[in-house]
């Protein structure tokens, strides 16, 4: 399956609707819940944070900044 995103933010969201709430118990800990708790809560999270957990879990992330004049 692929799936792309517009944002780093919009992937972290699908991660965590989809990827994050499957896992088992004892893999809802330490950095991830964090991450989680960060994120749901705009508490802030950076997106190299984001980013790192995203590799971890399969994602392949290519940042792209176009400007057109």
């Amino acid at each position: 399956m692929s799936k792309s995103f517009s944002s780093i933010e919009e992937a972290f969201a699908w991660y965590l609707e989809n990827i994050y709430k499957s896992l088992p118990a004892d893999e809802k800990k330490g950095e991830l819940v964090i991450a989680w708790r960060n994120f749901t809560h705009k508490q802030g999270i950076s997106q190299k944070k984001m980013i790192s957990i995203l590799k971890r879990f399969g994602f392949d992330v290519n940042i792209s900044v176009t400007y057109k004049k």
